[in-house]
């Protein structure tokens, strides 16, 4: 066969050499196979059958990758074996081959099936991320070690286990050889998350390594949580979105002495172990930090940054952050705590983080449907002081951002069950200061609470010896009583002033002098005459009265009293207007 090629424009033509083939000379030659490979150097080896051909000599070209590479690399003018002579060790790869027979129309083969070959194993070259878990706290006893599993890349062999060195303070070693063909009890991993939990109490140092067939990567020490470190305040802000977390800080005014980084922390609410737990370190220089994720909308996430120091790290600001806000759900047991005639004290249980849908800003309280009371997110209680009497109803809700949530209402009856007391008090009261009154009232002869006539004709009481004698022991009662205010209490002594109306003649008086003697007969320089109706006064006065017989002077006198008659000058005033007259 004869072929030539022409090409034609405007301006003319032009035609290339004749080429002359026979077509039984064109032969494409079969698939080549690979049979096998070599892990270290990583090569492989195919076959192909060119002999059918009429033709020994072939060359090849091979193509190979990783299986997480998507473009291919080439390499031509091979016979029949491949070599990869810096492969990355423990890594698969792929591999395609073609080739072509020698001949005067020699033509490729096409390129054979993949084939996939693994490299050899190498020890890990890179240190394990190492931190802890100590939940709200940074007590060591509470504290749990965690570490990533480490890339297959990175690990360069199949992880057997790990290795955990505890220092202690006393000086004390131990090595725990955690093996990843029984992780379980201690040590737990999860989303490519490691979790064990030995006793790291008086622990002062821990090593983490990662070990394969052919060695062990370099020890990784965890930073320590410390407390009581001085470290100065800062700003920390966190943006958080179903696709990212943006966290961001300021740096302090002065640097933070042997700081070597920063730590990123953030924890899923409401999960156990290591679920929704991740940390990244930041360079000390970088004050932001963007983590990329597939966050859980309407979820409360713990975010907080921490600084690393050499073996040791401290708290420097935490906060609660959501992926999305939503309206929170409806209050949690809300109810009566306390309740009294014009006020009530009501009680409700926060709702949780993994439920509140958003970061609870406030309580809104509604009294009535007219009075609002709005209370912080930090309170579970709330006093409502003024209330009237009657039938009352009070509705509490959640806000968020997103806006407020649900209603819970509750109805309680307030009423005046104990109103009888502000009347009950003052009567008790009363009863108790009038005798006192009384007493007082006679012995001042004052008109209060006494007959008038009393005032106008009565004697002076203390002369009577009896009544002496019950004031005495008033007295003594009254001390007992009254001791830590006034030790010797006293009844009040009142000078006796005559009426100057009376008639000094019938009604003549002795007085006695503190000696004994009787100075004489009061009245005696004055007169008067008195009229019928002061006659009759004194008469109703004197009548029903009579003298009164003192046992307990008879008794001191040796029984003289007795002897003594009606018209004896030794009775007192008292008994000869006061007493009953002997009938």
């Amino acid at each position: 066969m004869t072929v030539l090629v022409r090409a034609e424009n405007q301006h003319g033509s032009a035609k290339s050499k004749t080429v002359e083939f026979n077509s039984g000379d064109i032969k494409k030659p079969p698939t080549p196979k690979i049979t096998d490979h070599c892990p270290q150097p990583l090569g492989i080896y195919w076959t192909l059958q060119c002999n059918d051909l009429g033709s020994s000599d072939q060359h090849c070209e091979v193509q190979y990758r990783t299986q997480d590479q998507q473009g291919w690399t080439q390499e031509d003018q091979l016979l029949r074996n491949f070599l990869l002579l810096t492969p990355r060790p423990y890594t698969v790869y792929e591999f395609q081959v073609r080739c072509a027979c020698e001949g005067p129309e020699a033509l490729m083969s096409d390129w054979s099936s993949v084939y996939t070959a693994q490299s050899s194993e190498s020890a890990p070259v890179k240190a394990l991320d190492v931190w802890s878990d100590c939940g709200v706290t940074s007590e060591l006893s509470q504290c749990a070690l965690m570490w990533k599993e480490m890339p297959t890349w990175l690990a360069q062999g199949k992880v057997l286990g790990y290795v955990v060195t505890l220092s202690h303070s006393n000086g004390t070693v131990k090595v725990v050889n955690v093996s990843t063909s029984e992780l379980d009890g201690p040590c737990v991993c999860q989303e490519k998350r490691c979790r064990f939990t030995p006793s790291l109490q008086g622990v002062s140092g821990v090593d983490v390594s990662v070990y394969n067939s052919q060695g062990a990567s370099k020890p990784a020490p965890l930073a320590l949580p410390t407390l009581g470190l001085q470290v100065p305040e800062l700003s920390f802000t966190v943006n958080l979105d179903i696709l990212s977390l943006n966290v961001s800080w300021s740096l302090p005014p002065q640097a933070i002495e042997n700081m070597q980084e920063y730590v990123v922390q953030y924890k899923k609410m409401g999960l156990p172990l290591t679920k929704g737990f991740d940390w990244i370190k930041v360079h000390k220089k970088n004050t932001s930090i963007i983590l990329r994720g597939d966050f859980e909308k309407h979820t409360a996430y713990n975010v907080s940054l921490f600084a690393v120091f050499i073996n040791s790290s401290c708290l420097l600001a935490s906060t609660i952050g959501y992926s999305l806000h939503g309206l929170p759900p409806k209050v949690p047991v809300f109810n009566v705590q306390q309740i009294a005639d014009s006020d009530v004290t009501l009680s409700w249980q926060h709702i949780s983080l993994n439920q509140s849908k958003g970061l609870i800003l406030r309580y809104q309280l509604v009294l009535n449907n007219f009075t609002v009371y709005n209370v912080s997110a930090d309170q579970s209680s709330f006093h409502l002081l003024g209330l009237t009497p009657g039938h009352h109803q009070v509705w509490i809700r959640a806000e968020t951002k997103a806006g407020l949530g649900p209603s819970e209402t509750i109805s309680f009856s307030t009423k005046n069950s104990h109103g009888y007391l502000r009347y009950l008090l003052p009567l008790i009261l009363i009863l108790i200061l009038l005798p006192f009154v009384i007493i007082l009232s006679i012995q001042m002869k004052t008109c209060f609470l006494v007959p008038e006539w009393c005032c106008e004709k009565g004697p002076d009481p203390s002369n009577s010896k009896l009544f002496q004698q019950m004031t005495l022991q008033f007295n003594s009662s009254l001390t007992v009583i009254c001791s830590p205010l006034e030790s010797n209490p006293k009844i009040s002594e009142l000078e006796v002033v005559e009426n100057l109306f009376w008639d000094v003649k019938a009604c003549p008086r002795k007085r006695s002098s503190p000696d004994g003697q009787t100075e004489g007969m009061l009245g005696e320089e004055r007169t008067h005459t008195r009229t019928d109706t002061e006659g009759d006064k004194e008469a109703v006065a004197d009548k029903g009265y009579s003298k009164m017989i003192d046992t307990d002077e008879e008794e001191r006198d040796g029984g003289e009293s007795g002897s003594l008659s009606g018209d004896d000058q030794f009775v007192s005033d008292y008994e000869k207007h006061f007493m009953p007259l002997d009938v």
